[in-house]
C-alpha cells in the first residue's frame, strides 16, 4: 500500500499528528510505502525528513502550488491520499484521479465559525461571519467529493453529520495518538505549570495569565510556562510585566522539543475556548502530568474526573480555583497525573492511531476492489 499525507501547513497539531504517524508507520518492516508531501520547512528527526516530498501550496489562489502538488502526486501514484488540514482536502479534492480514493482528517471548526461547534463558552451559539460560513461551505462541498473525512472525536462526527450533513457511511472517528514517553519522576508539589499553543484568541491565554497572576501574588514560587506563539503573545507578557521585575511567566515560542518542554513543568493548563482532540493536551497527559482543561469540543472524551479537571470555558474563577486546588492537595495531583497517562495508553497512543488508519485505508481500497 502507497500512502501520501498530503499537507498545507508546517506546524500545528495535523503537521505534528502526521509526522508522527508516517514515522510509527515507516518503522513498521510490514507497513504501508508512506510519503508526507508538504512544506519544506517541516521540521522533525532526519528519518522525519526522509519521508519528506517537499512542496507547498500557500493559499487557495496559489495556482503554481496547486499545479505542483498536482504533478507531485501523479508521479508518486499512491493507493491513497491522507489530507491532514482544510486546505489539503480542498487541494486533494480537485487534483486526484477518480481511482485515487482521498481521506480528509477534520481537525477543527475556524474560529469564526465555532459557536455552530462548541457547546459551552463565550463562543457557544455566536454566529458565523461570511468567511466562517463560507468555509463551512467549502467543508461540506469537499466532504461530498473524497472517500472518507475522519472525526477525531465523537463530538466532531457529530458535527459533522449535523451541521455540515457529512453521510454516515463516509465519516469515521478516529482518535488522534500520541507516543507514550519513559515514565518521569514526579515531584511532591506543584512549582510549575505550563500551557502550549498558538496564542490565538480561541486559546484564552490571557485568561491564563490573569488567574495564574492572581495566585502567584500570594504564592511567590510558583512559575508558567507558555510555549508557542501568535497574535495574544504581546497581551499576555504585558500582563505578566505587571508583576513588575522577577515576572514569574516565562515566554518560549514556538518549540519542537515538546516532550522536553513537559518535562520541566509539575501541570499542564489548557484553557481553549475552542477544541477538538488537541495533541498538546495528550502529550501532556502521557507524560503524566495532572491536567486542567475548558470542557470543550472533544476534550470531555479524553479527560474527565478520573484523569484531570475540566473547568468552565471561559470562567476565570472556576480556572484559578482548579490551579489551586493541585497546589494544595499534592496527593490528588499525583493520582490524576498517573491516571492520564493510564488512560492515553489505554485509548489514545500513537500506535493504536496508527493500526486505526491501517484499517481504514484497507477498507476503503477494498470496498473499491469489490
Amino acid at each position: 500500500m502507497k500512502v501520501v499525507f498530503l499537507l498545507t501547513q508546517d506546524r500545528g497539531g495535523p503537521a505534528d499528528l502526521t509526522v508522527s504517524l508516517a514515522r510509527e508507520l515507516a518503522a513498521r518492516p510490514s507497513g504501508p510505502e508512506v510519503t508526507i508531501a508538504g512544506p519544506a520547512s517541516i521540521l522533525g528527526t532526519e528519518q522525519s525528513r526522509s519521508l519528506l516530498r517537499p512542496v507547498h501550496m500557500r493559499s487557495k489562489a496559489d495556482l503554481r502550488g496547486l499545479a505542483a502538488v498536482s504533478k507531485l502526486l501523479q508521479r508518486l501514484a499512491p493507493d491513497i491520499i491522507h489530507a491532514q488540514d482544510r486546505r489539503a482536502g480542498l487541494v486533494a479534492s480537485l487534483v486526484a484521479g477518480s481511482k485515487t480514493p482521498v481521506v480528509l482528517t477534520f481537525h477543527g471548526v475556524p474560529d469564526n465559525a465555532a459557536g455552530r461547534w462548541v457547546q459551552g463558552g463565550p463562543l457557544h451559539g455566536r454566529r458565523a461571519g461570511m468567511s466562517g460560513g463560507s468555509r463551512l461551505v467549502a467543508d461540506a462541498l469537499v466532504a461530498r467529493r473524497i472517500a472518507c473525512t475522519i472525526a477525531p472525536s465523537q463530538a466532531m462526527a457529530g458535527f459533522l453529520h449535523r451541521e455540515l450533513r457529512v453521510p454516515p457511511g463516509r465519516l469515521r472517528v478516529l482518535p488522534n495518538g500520541v507516543a507514550i514517553p519513559s515514565p518521569r519522576r514526579h515531584g511532591n508539589s506543584i512549582r510549575t505549570f505550563v500551557t502550549a499553543g498558538s496564542f490565538a484568541p480561541c486559546k484564552a491565554t490571557p485568561m491564563l495569565v490573569e488567574a495564574f497572576m492572581a495566585i502567584a501574588a500570594t504564592r511567590p514560587h510558583l512559575r508558567l510556562r507558555m510555549i508557542g506563539d501568535g497574535p495574544d503573545r504581546r497581551l499576555c507578557e504585558e500582563l505578566a510585566g505587571q508583576a513588575g521585575r522577577g515576572s514569574p511567566v516565562e515566554f518560549t515560542g514556538y518549540r519542537t522539543d515538546m516532550d522536553a518542554q513537559l518535562e520541566q513543568a509539575d501541570a499542564f493548563v489548557l484553557p481553549s475556548l475552542n477544541e477538538n482532540l488537541p495533541l498538546a493536551l495528550l502529550q501532556a497527559m502521557a507524560m503524566g502530568l495532572p491536567c486542567i482543561a475548558a470542557d470543550v469540543g472533544g476534550i470531555p472524551e479524553m479527560l474527565n474526573a478520573g484523569c484531570g479537571m475540566l473547568v468552565a470555558p471561559g470562567d476565570v474563577r472556576s480556572l484559578r480555583a482548579a490551579m489551586e486546588r493541585l497546589i494544595d492537595e499534592p496527593a490528588l495531583a499525583a493520582r490524576l497525573g498517573a491516571a492520564a497517562r493510564n488512560r492515553v495508553e489505554e485509548r489514545f497512543s500513537l500506535s493504536g492511531c496508527a493500526d486505526n488508519h491501517l484499517r481504514l485505508w484497507s477498507d476503503i481500497l477494498g470496498s473499491r476492489h469489490r
